[in-house]
């Protein structure tokens, strides 16, 4: 309870911080979601939907026989649920815990796939945000950033194309008599078991995955974009989007989150969108009714994974 409290506390001042730096005007806010174009926003929630089967079907090609495909998907979003609503990033530990419960698959089997996971992406993210850069003609600001963004990427493809030859040497732990050392090495044995078609199909559903990602932000901030609401200057294209949504993602691996992600997220988006080339109030308005709203996506498709988990 204590933590949760803690959570809560830092929400609220990272977001009192950020209103008052980017003077908010919180009538913006409310008249985002009074002009909230319906139509978009069943769109954005139908593609951000299909993200979560991707996230599923990856999880599938990379633990064959665990299960069905709709127990993966719903296993795979129950995880980011959890991911996203509990604080510090605890909900993290769900996935192996649900892998071993309802899969019987050891927790080191699951501990390797979640963090392969994260390394594919976090390289889809790093992907997105070069390809925003490069086909959105962006700002000065933001084509600074391209070197970085395109280093990290060359780093990130070639850690998944080294991942199996370094497993292939770590597995050689697993016989430790040092019990985190052998579990280390244990992890390391089921990813260097992975084929190399397994590692391609995954990455591309990654990438599939992560563009249903970005294309759903991008249809919630066009269903604010209204004169009435933030103006027609959120109206930004999808290249630019890319750009903008990937401070989101970023923010999204630090390792301390408050509760729900609140005010880590929209710290992310501002900082993203500014980028792009939002000025702060919109950028600020926009980020809080888009987190409330895929807080609700996550929620309710959260439920619905919940309900047809498969009868232990």
């Amino acid at each position: 309870m204590k933590k949760l409290v803690i959570a809560a506390l830092v929400s609220a001042v990272l977001i009192g911080v950020l209103a008052s730096f980017t003077s908010l005007d919180w009538t913006r806010v409310g008249g985002s979601l009074l002009h909230l174009d319906p139509t978009l926003a069943a769109a954005a929630f139908g593609v951000y939907a299909l993200s979560f089967a991707g996230r599923g079907l990856r999880l599938a090609i990379l633990l064959p026989g665990a299960g069905s495909r709709l127990h993966m998907a719903s296993i795979a979003t129950r995880h980011i649920f959890l991911a996203v609503v509990l604080p510090a990033r605890t909900g993290e530990a769900s996935l192996p815990v649900l892998l071993s419960v309802e899969c019987g698959r050891p927790l080191e089997e699951g501990v390797s796939m979640l963090a392969l996971q994260r390394v594919l992406d976090l390289a889809c993210v790093a992907f997105f945000l070069v390809a925003g850069v490069l086909l959105s003609g962006a700002g000065a600001d933001a084509t600074a950033i391209l070197p970085r963004a395109a280093t990290v990427l060359a780093l990130l493809v070639a850690g998944v194309l080294l991942l199996r030859p370094v497993c292939t040497r770590l597995a050689g732990l697993s016989g430790s008599t040092r019990r985190p050392v052998a579990f280390l090495g244990r992890a390391a044995r089921h990813v260097a078991a992975l084929g190399w078609r397994q590692l391609l199909l995954a990455t591309a559903t990654s990438l599939a995955t992560w563009l249903c990602t970005y294309a759903a932000c991008w249809l919630l901030l066009l269903s604010l974009a209204t004169p009435a609401a933030l103006g027609d200057a959120v109206r930004v294209s999808f290249p630019v989007s890319l750009i903008g949504t990937t401070g989101l993602h970023l923010s999204a691996v630090l390792p301390v989150s408050p509760l729900a992600g609140v005010g880590t997220w929209e710290l992310g988006w501002v900082a993203g969108y500014r980028l792009a080339g939002l000025t702060e109030d919109a950028a600020l308005a926009s980020a809080i009714v888009s987190h409330a709203l895929i807080l609700g996506f996550i929620v309710l498709l959260g439920g619905v994974a919940w309900l047809i988990r498969p009868a232990r």
